[in-house]
């Protein structure tokens, strides 16, 4: 069957997309200087690079930005004052970080931006603003959830009774029943299972904590799809003193045998914020742990996280690189990205075809206004697709650190080059995946990010991405290629020595930050706080099972049938979903619509 037939198939299965692609996705070839590529752009899409200013900057960013105010000045007194109020905060925040960043984005950066600027009628302020918004509201908004999680409650402890004599080696490290088996204490997030072939009878127990006291009502255990709440017979919530609480799950029936079970735990505090309203409790991320039963037969690294169908979170991004003998004609970079739509960012998608003066032509996958894409590909065969990655080593945290003797006045202030612009480095710079490693980490980002770099004779390797701010030894660079393996010997995200799979989590990079007080506010690695953090482990293992599971090699038919796969679709902001084919210098290109997924792939080769 032709690749075109089989995907049609899958998508009458899966419910894919219309046979056409939808009015709001663009596609631009821009010739010439970097102004006159920008002047292009700005001309030709002039009336929807005004409306997405104003649909996602003014009528959507800018408010949803302003809700982290409260939080961000209870440690930052300088935005209390009345130029921060009234909305003003948001605007303000960002153009004074687009300023300091608009000196390391390069002239040509800047020229493109003037050039769209002069052609749409926007200011080079509000494209400027336009183009620099993604990394500072991502830094922003990780500081405002650390802040609101350092102050809800906290788990102290987890503990499976009764494994430690269970004559198993419950840990995976080669002992069997030791004092502490079955006890996470302190509590620290797992990558991989909590623990290893439980009893199916196996009690759990958590301990809460925070200083203004847990709020017994509001503890929740879920297991699997069953939920448990206060007042449940099979949960017993006893306080232990003021700002303690025990929780103790019994089975009401016995646990699955041989299986993987997942167990999701959450609480708030007994404070009541009243600004912004409305009123409510600070509560815990759900922490997600996972185990297996008797008769799994599984290592702990080696479990595979289920995948949840209770819509309670969404897929965040994820790549998936094939090479080699996993490639069937020809190195691959599968990309699924989604952040933030807004009902407003698929009505202005566009791809985009540069083909400059001098240096490479190269296409990216974005939006009008924007002069990048977080996904390309070259004319040299050299393709990038990048992910967020929460972490607070990130520049805006150390524009509060350079600031610590007058916090009163500290201001967030990003630093450094945008993912886009660092895209677009190695677009035009590559020739190779060594080069386009280099290209990215030449110049620190402002946030954390997870880039694939992938050329056309077979250069796979994976780079994450921080600001290193707390200067860690490595630059914030964290490299490895399919056939690396960490200490255990485990590989980081490969199944083969011609594949990689990687989403919004660190994989390398497990110790992000450091951990330490400032200004009473905790700064701790990414595990401890994001919410990408167990959706990303999710979504990773669930693409992994997919890869291990195709015995042919792999094409660009059945990575698009990967991407549209409901399980690891985020139905509100899917944002595009792209296949490059770096031998063909051909990207196929899914959106436009929510999720994007519902759009149909498109090819435009870059040759022509």
């Amino acid at each position: 069957m032709k690749p075109s037939l089989l995907l049609s198939a899958l998508c009458l299965t899966l419910g894919c997309a219309p046979a056409t692609p939808p009015p709001t996705r663009e596609t631009l070839v821009l010739t010439g200087t970097a102004y006159d590529r920008g002047l292009q752009h700005g001309t030709q899409l002039r009336s929807k690079i005004r409306s997405f200013y104003t649909t996602l900057m003014a009528n959507s960013l800018f408010p949803f930005l302003s809700r982290e105010q409260p939080d961000i000045a209870t440690l930052l007194k300088e935005y209390e004052a009345e130029r921060y109020q009234n909305g003003g905060f948001a605007r303000e925040l960002l153009l004074e970080s687009a300023k300091n960043l608009e000196r390391d984005i390069g002239r040509n950066g800047r020229d493109e931006m003037r050039g769209i600027a002069d052609g749409s009628g926007l200011t080079y302020d509000e494209v400027l603003i336009l183009n620099t918004f993604v990394d500072t509201t991502l830094a922003v908004r990780g500081i405002g959830l650390a802040i609101r999680q350092g102050r809800a409650p906290v788990v102290e402890s987890v503990e499976f009774l009764g494994v430690g004599a269970d004559g198993r080696d419950n840990s995976g490290e080669g002992a069997v029943d030791e004092a502490d088996e079955g006890v996470i204490k302190p509590y620290v997030p797992p990558f991989f299972a909590a623990a290893v072939e439980v009893a199916v009878d196996t009690k759990l127990r958590v301990v809460f904590a925070d200083p203004d006291g847990v709020d017994p009502q509001t503890v929740r255990v879920r297991v699997n799809e069953g939920l448990f709440t206060f007042g449940d017979p099979a949960l017993e919530v006893v306080e232990l003193d003021a700002t303690r609480v025990q929780a103790t799950w019994t089975p009401p029936s016995p646990l699955p045998a041989a299986s993987v079970v997942t167990f999701v735990l959450s609480a708030g505090d007994k404070r009541i914020i009243e600004v912004p309203g409305p009123p409510r409790a600070s509560f815990r991320r759900d922490e997600e742990l996972v185990v297996t039963t008797q008769g799994a037969g599984l290592a702990p690294r080696d479990l595979s996280r289920p995948a949840l169908t209770d819509n309670r979170t969404r897929p965040p991004p994820f790549v998936v690189g094939a090479r080699g003998a996993r490639a069937a004609d020809g190195p691959l970079l599968a990309h699924s990205f989604a952040l933030l739509d807004a009902n407003t960012a698929h009505k202005h998608t566009v791809l985009l075809v540069h083909r400059p003066d001098t240096g490479p032509a190269y296409a990216t996958v974005g939006w009008a206004g924007i002069v990048y894409g977080i996904s390309g590909l070259n004319e040299r065969g050299v393709g990038v697709a990048c992910n967020p990655s929460d972490t607070l080593d990130n520049s805006v945290v150390g524009s509060v650190l350079d600031q610590v003797a007058d916090l009163p006045r500290a201001k967030l202030l990003a630093s450094g080059l945008p993912v886009g612009f660092l895209v677009k480095r190695v677009l035009e710079r590559a020739s190779t995946a060594a080069e386009g490693v280099g290209a990215l980490t030449d110049i620190a980002p402002v946030y954390g990010w997870n880039c694939t770099v992938a050329d056309d004779q077979g250069g796979l390797e994976v780079v994450e991405l921080d600001s290193d701010v707390f200067k860690q030894g490595q630059r914030g660079v964290y490299r490895y290629t399919p056939t690396d393996r960490d200490p255990s010997m485990r590989r980081y995200s490969s199944v083969t020595d011609d594949d990689v799979i990687v989403g919004s989590s660190y994989t390398r990079n497990v110790e992000d930050s450091i951990t330490l007080t400032l200004a009473g506010q905790r700064v701790v690695p990414q595990r401890f706080w994001s919410g990408f953090f167990f959706r990303s482990r999710r979504v990773i293992d669930d693409v992994t099972r997919r890869v291990a599971a195709r015995t042919e090699p792999i094409d660009v038919a059945w990575l698009e049938s990967v991407l549209v796969t409901p399980e690891v679709v985020d139905r509100s902001d899917s944002m595009n979903a792209v296949v490059l084919d770096l031998r063909r210098r051909t990207v196929h290109a899914a959106m436009g619509t929510v999720p994007a997924t519902d759009s149909p792939f498109v090819a435009t080769e870059l040759g022509r």
